[in-house]
């Protein structure tokens, strides 16, 4: 963190400021909610050998990046022999 953005925090602070929340910002909403992870996450379920390109068919309304970034870092899935797998492994899973 730069010395600048630590002046700015202190001033905030000193000014009344008293969490470290991020505050709402003018501009476009994010089409991820919930909702939609949930989504995702349901159809990915259904039919774990899919394609970004099989969910975006299925989604079109959502980039295909985007969709990438959900999979991967929201639902923190990974490909695996042509199977998205959870990362977290149990040891019981690594075994089968």
């Amino acid at each position: 963190m730069t010395d600048g953005m630590v002046r700015k925090w202190v001033r905030q602070f000193n000014d009344g400021r008293t969490n470290v929340d991020d505050e709402a910002r003018s501009g476009r909403p994010s089409v991820v909610n919930d909702g939609l992870v949930a989504k995702v996450n349901e159809k990915i379920r259904e039919n774990r050998r899919f394609t970004i390109r099989m969910l975006f068919d299925e989604f079109p309304q959502i980039s295909k990046t985007v969709l990438h970034e959900i999979v991967t870092n929201r639902l923190n899935y990974r490909k695996l022999c042509s199977r998205w797998v959870p990362k977290m492994l149990t040891d019981v899973h690594k075994t089968k």
